[in-house]
């Protein structure tokens, strides 16, 4: 469906975005929402009340998010729900880290995102699904997890985003409860292998923790999700180690394998951490499935 066809279109804010900053955009929202047939604007007030909102969206051809990957990963999993994945997404970046922006090329500034929704070019990219959710980015296991569930714990304590607040979490769990952990993997429905791993991220797009290059080669309209598994590390390598993996620049490790799958599956006998898209999760297990070019999002043409 072409953008300047659509008909129905939604606008959800996430004002709590990027430590309530993305608040101050609502009224120049509003006036952009003029030119896009007069299109609803929503502001959400509590957590998950976007997935509801998308979740009850009927005869909609648009929705265009102001928010971080937490409100988007919010809306496309309402519209999973109600079975409306052929909604045309748009994103205007508001949040800290804003990986999936990224990854769609979408830009940072506000009016350069609002000419390129309104300039209406759309792409199919894939999704990945993990235990009932889909997922636009990325889904972290191990140690990238924890850092990412304590940097939600501080950002306001911080006032900080992207990769300051990651370094900051990270410093605290270094100095503090330092592990890695014994899991069975297995890819793409193969023979099952026992490893001790440091983290494993399961990626969509090439970033993640606001920019973090973990899968450096990542496309999300490949119909591929990239996989870095890192071994465990010593505490004190994981330091020096650590800029080269923020840069994209760790294929040269001995640790450090990558992959392309269709399908990952994580075993633990002890709870794993994990992060959604951001969202902490905590499983013993993990079933990731590739959807290839399950949604259509407006990009620059």
């Amino acid at each position: 469906m072409a953008w300047p066809g659509a008909r129905i279109i939604k606008v959800i804010v996430n004002p709590q975005a990027n430590h309530g900053q993305a608040a101050a955009l609502i009224p120049a929202v509003r006036q952009a929402a003029v030119h896009w047939n007069n299109a609803e604007v929503l502001v959400t007030t509590h957590y998950g009340q976007a997935t509801e909102m998308a979740a009850e969206f009927i005869g909609v051809d648009g929705v265009i998010v102001v928010g971080g990957d937490g409100s988007i990963f919010e809306v496309v999993n309402g519209l999973a729900a109600a079975g409306r994945l052929d909604t045309v997404l748009g994103i205007i970046p508001a949040g800290s880290g804003n990986d999936f922006a990224k990854a769609i090329g979408m830009p940072r500034d506000f009016k350069a995102a609002v000419s390129v929704i309104g300039q209406g070019k759309t792409r199919s990219i894939d999704l990945g699904a993990a235990d009932g959710r889909v997922f636009t980015n990325s889904l972290a296991v191990g140690f990238d997890a924890r850092v990412a569930h304590l940097a939600n714990e501080i950002k306001e304590e911080t006032r900080q985003s992207g990769i300051r607040l990651y370094l900051t979490a990270l410093w605290r769990i270094m100095f503090g409860d330092y592990y890695c952990h014994d899991v069975r993997l297995r890819l793409n429905d193969g023979e099952w292998v026992e490893k001790k791993i440091l983290l494993a991220a399961i990626n969509n797009g090439s970033t993640y923790g606001g920019g973090f290059k973990i899968t450096p080669d990542a496309d999300n309209t490949d119909g591929w999700l990239d996989v870095c598994v890192i071994d465990a590390l010593p505490r004190r390598q994981v330091f020096w180690r650590l800029p080269f993996a923020i840069a994209g620049r760790h294929k040269w490790m001995k640790q450090a394998s990558f992959y392309r799958v269709t399908s990952v599956d994580i075993q633990s006998d002890a709870p794993l951490p994990a992060a959604l898209d951001g969202e902490l999760i905590i499983n013993k297990t993990f079933r990731v499935e590739i959807k290839p070019g399950a949604l259509e999002v407006l990009v620059e043409s």
